[in-house]
């Protein structure tokens, strides 16, 4: 049993509870190290070197403690040597540290504004003073508190309290720039106020301010992972819920040589922490790389460790607040060490050891295959964790790319399906199509002539039924009634003119038609395409339905009526309720075969159901106003048509021949 739970977030933002992927293994303190010096003081940073040894950086005894594959004391390092005066030296409140692919060890020696580089036995190598450079501003505080080194010997650094990004140094320790630094926007009322304010004021005024990153770590290919805490909750909390793939409000970042974020945000929701606010946002003030992609970043305000890989999908998150083995009170930083994660806690000057678990190695050799390129064995490695762990999204999505990978589409798109996937799904869907498509290219153009011929059939048809009923006296039949909303549709005034006058509709085929509208709303949510409604939970709110189309409707008849009473309208109330329900009739005529269409569509291509609904409801609308218009004996300019004109069916002009 361990004192948290592990969890993720589903598609929907879920919390979901999972198996444990690390279980804390040993709680350490200076005792259990072999320290007799004393305890630790404020430890701010610990690194894994190459032998295995831990070094870490207790910054309140000014010194840096290693420790053995066994977590035994081996040595510590508060002195050094000068080469160039011969004098012993020391540190300053180290913070922190890094190994570089040389086997050197960096220290962050922060009190004494520069750099010192070890042998791993403790020899100097070398001190690198702060940089000096007419770039750097006047006032600037030279405070280094993290560092890392790519494999070119290029050192990036984070200052204390320095807001124009990472400071970059060339391997001599020149200052070369500046990289990383985020463009500030000001905002339209920010710039009105600027106008408007005394110089006294805006000198008071708090000022927009590129980010201030706190800590950094370097991949294998040399690009660096920075973390900040001094972005405004709001908008991080607000770009995380919107899914905002961007860099802008990103607490994490991966930094290209040029200083572009390169970070992949591909996963459900981006790596910025706890979808719970409370008020609070996750602070990352660490980054730690496991390897093939993965990394883990520290949260300061929940006491919690997220895992992403290298897409940006959430894997695990564990850990949390208390004195219990396994969380922490103020826990500073972490690394990985093979299969073990290292958490240093800076109020307890602790150091837990968290074991990796079944369930974690699994996920982690699901990764590894698929970045090699192993797909099959990637596949039987994520049945794997979805054995222990149905309900994880991630290891659906793992076996849909391997899936894709072979060229097995429609097994993709199951599994991209199950992993709430929308995004690689549809791009399943499009290679499954082509395929579908190539085995019955030649049924198509048969399909599609049918298609048009019965189409053409049935307006042939409604068009001999509504002839015939210029001539009929007596009552109407119902489906006349019905059919005769296809040929207000294509002649609006003709057909407005005899809806009121010749009575060929009737308020039971206008509710009919009401009702089909709502039909057709329901028949979008229940048979629409994913492009249309990207899940298989299609529950149907038929108070929604009504909020959105009966009583919208409602109103507009009781509105209209009562409006075009006062302006010497003609229309009754049942004449406006005809008039504009079989206005309503290519809503459903476009609406249902668009809707039946959006199956065989992915989401490039859903700009066409946006062009047929607004054909359908652009159509509606000028019916409905030509609607008005004959109904009331109006034209647009509120000019009245003599009683005995009688609109021409093939008349499309807005004004009638005796007011023009």
């Amino acid at each position: 049993m361990v004192p948290y739970e592990t969890y993720v977030y589903d598609y929907e933002g879920e919390y979901a509870v999972s198996p444990d992927a690390y279980v804390p293994d040993r709680v350490l303190d200076a005792r259990d190290m072999g320290i007799d010096s004393g305890n630790l003081q404020q430890p701010a940073d610990l690194v894994a070197g190459e032998d295995g040894d831990i070094y870490i950086a207790d910054t309140g005894n000014n010194r840096i403690v290693v420790l053995d594959g066994r977590f035994r004391l081996r040595r510590e390092i508060a002195r050094f040597v000068r080469a160039d005066t011969g004098e012993t030296d020391g540190f300053n409140s180290p913070a922190g540290l890094f190994f570089s692919g040389e086997g050197l060890l960096y220290v962050a020696d922060s009190k004494n504004a520069r750099i010192v580089v070890l042998r791993p036995d403790g020899e100097l190598v070398r001190i690198l003073e702060a940089p000096d450079s007419d770039v750097l501003p006047a006032g600037f505080v030279y405070e280094p508190t993290a560092l890392g080194v790519d494999p070119a010997g290029r050192i990036y650094v984070i200052s204390k309290s320095t807001n124009m990004g990472v400071i970059a140094l060339n391997a001599d320790g020149q200052f070369d720039g500046f990289v990383g630094a985020e463009k500030v926007a000001p905002k339209v009322l920010d710039l009105f106020w600027r106008l408007i304010t005394t110089k006294e004021q805006k000198l008071r005024s708090a000022k927009n301010v590129p980010t201030e990153y706190n800590n950094i770590t370097i991949d294998e290919i040399g690009f660096a992972y920075v973390t900040s805490s001094a972005i405004d909750a709001r908008n991080q909390y607000n770009a995380l819920r919107n899914r905002d793939k961007s860099s802008q409000y990103a607490p994490v970042k991966r930094l290209n040589n040029m200083g572009v974020d390169v970070l992949k945000r591909e996963g459900a929701f981006p790596p910025a922490g706890d979808l719970v606010s409370s008020g609070r946002v996750s602070r990352f003030i660490d980054v730690a790389l496991a390897g093939h992609g993965i990394y883990s970043t520290l949260d300061s305000t929940r006491q919690k460790i997220f895992t992403y890989d290298e897409d940006g999908n959430l894997l695990y998150v564990f850990g949390g607040y208390g004195s219990q083995k396994g969380v922490f009170r103020s826990a500073s930083a972490l690394a990985y060490r093979g299969g073990s994660l290292l958490v240093l806690d800076r109020d307890t000057a602790k150091l837990t050891v968290f074991r990796r678990t079944e369930y974690g190695d699994n996920i982690a050799e699901a990764i590894r295959l698929r970045k090699e390129r192993k797909y099959n064995e990637s596949i039987e490695a994520w049945r794997k964790v979805l054995k222990q762990n149905p309900n994880f999204e991630m290891a659906y999505a793992g076996v849909a790319q391997s899936n894709m990978r072979q060229g097995e589409y429609r097994e993709a798109m199951k599994h991209y399906k199950l992993a709430s996937d929308w995004e690689n799904y549809f791009k399943a869907f499009a290679e499954y199509r082509k395929e579908v498509v190539g085995r019955i290219i030649l049924l198509i153009p048969f399909a599609a002539v049918l298609a048009i011929w019965l189409v053409v059939r049935f307006f042939r048809y409604a068009a001999r039924v509504n002839a015939s009923g210029w001539r009929k006296s007596g009552r109407r039949t119902l489906w006349e009634e019905l059919l005769y909303a296809f040929h207000v549709m294509v002649h609006p005034f003709d057909g407005f003119w005899d809806l009121k006058h010749e009575r060929r509709g009737s308020v039971r085929a206008a509710v009919l038609i009401v009702l089909a509208v709502m039909g057709a709303d329901i028949f979008r949510t229940l048979a629409g395409g994913y492009v249309l409604n990207p899940t298989d939970w299609r529950a149907v709110e038929l108070a929604d339905t009504v909020l959105t189309v009966l009583v919208p409707f409602v109103l507009w008849c009781c509105a209209n009526w009562g409006l075009t009473t006062l302006m010497d309208g003609e229309g009754s109330l049942k004449d406006i309720f005809v008039a504009s329900a079989y206005s309503l009739m290519p809503i459903v005529v476009i609406s249902v075969p668009a809707t039946v269409f959006s199956n065989a569509l992915v989401q490039q291509e859903a700009q066409f159901l946006a062009f047929f609904s607004a054909l359908a409801y652009g159509w509606a609308l000028l019916l409905i106003f030509v609607g008005v218009m004959v109904t009331n004996d109006y034209t647009p300019f509120k000019i009245c048509t003599p009683p005995s004109y009688r609109w021409s069916a093939w008349d499309l002009s807005p004004f009638c021949r005796y007011c023009s």
